[in-house]
């Protein structure tokens, strides 16, 4: 018996992404059960700030939540254009970092008027991360 692939998005924002994002929390946990999706990231821009609403709100609905963020890296060719890395958490450690990472792209990395992160800070705490680039 095979089963038949599932699709979960490891990309998403969410209202509390600030910038662009528009998903509600409750309204997505149903569109997920509705589609039998098992899991779902949420990746807003530089925040954690829905964490807590999004991981209650999914354990409710039996999908598993896979916490992440998106964070801007610096662009030394171009700091006003930085890139775009998406840094999902794997572990207790992962989680712990991703919140470093955060926290220090708003009190030692503001460019023009963004939170940035290093290159070298993402790559001195990895352990615990799974990148998306």
């Amino acid at each position: 018996m095979s089963s038949k692939p599932r699709f979960v998005h490891l990309h998403l924002h969410s209202e509390y992404s600030l910038s662009d994002g528009l998903v509600r929390i409750k309204p997505l946990a149903k569109t997920l059960v509705d589609n039998g999706m098992p899991a779902v990231a949420v990746t807003d821009r530089s925040n954690l700030f829905c964490l807590v609403r999004f991981y209650k709100a999914m354990l409710a609905a039996g999908i598993k939540p896979i916490v992440g963020s998106e964070l801007a890296v610096r662009n030394p060719a171009d700091p006003t254009k930085p890139h775009r890395l998406v840094l999902l958490v794997h572990e207790e450690r992962g989680y712990t970092a991703l919140t470093r990472l955060i926290s220090r792209a708003y009190t030692e990395g503001q460019q023009h008027g963004l939170a940035q992160v290093e290159r070298d800070w993402v790559l001195a705490c990895a352990d615990g991360l799974i990148a998306l680039s």
